[in-house]
């Protein structure tokens, strides 16, 4: 891991503590989330998840009524910074999956799906590489968007791709939509 890295993980780290200490328990696991995507299996914060998941259920308090609790964070969220922010937390927030949660998150998924769809506009389109393959080195992309990208040949419509790939039709199309909202694809619109 490079040294910014290193500093970014440690930011993101600090910042989730301060925002857990504030009460802002939903957005601190966005952050120690995010730290785990530029450091995967980090153990502090892993750690850090844990013991907020843990101490923001009461005692004697069923695993389903702390399913709540992730639950009334993610309405917050929704209304506070959107769907994008309300699903990231239901999706990494590590508790089971209470019949609410997974309501919630497939509305999200099915309101996502048709954002990205309308913001990509035709399907029908032909995405490219911007820039120069080497210059995504220090992206830190997912595999699933490494994937997509090794299918990007300047023939295969975007369509194309989500079918072909064989990944969930949803995540694909997010990788796809995230990729160009980051400038590494394109496309004539």
């Amino acid at each position: 891991m490079t040294e910014a890295n290193v500093h970014k993980v440690a930011s993101l780290l600090q910042q989730g503590l301060e925002l857990y200490g504030t009460g802002d328990i939903a957005r601190a696991f966005l952050l120690w989330n995010e730290a785990l995507e530029i450091d995967p299996g980090n153990e502090e914060a892993l750690d850090y998840m844990r013991d907020a998941d843990r101490r923001s259920k009461p005692r004697g308090q069923s695993h389903e009524a702390g399913e709540a609790s992730i639950v009334e964070a993610a309405r917050r969220l929704l209304r506070a910074e959107g769907g994008e922010a309300a699903h990231e937390l239901l999706t990494n927030a590590p508790a089971g999956g209470s019949l609410e949660a997974e309501a919630m998150t497939e509305l999200l998924r099915a309101h996502l799906f048709r954002l990205y769809h309308a913001d990509l506009r035709s399907l029908t389109q032909i995405p490219r590489l911007v820039g120069e393959v080497g210059d995504l080195q220090d992206r830190n992309l997912p595999p699933s968007a490494g994937f997509l990208l090794s299918m990007v040949d300047g023939v295969t419509a975007l369509a194309d791709l989500i079918s072909v790939s064989g990944m969930d039709r949803f995540e694909t199309l997010r990788s796809i939509y995230r990729m160009h909202e980051a400038g590494i694809l394109e496309w004539d619109q």
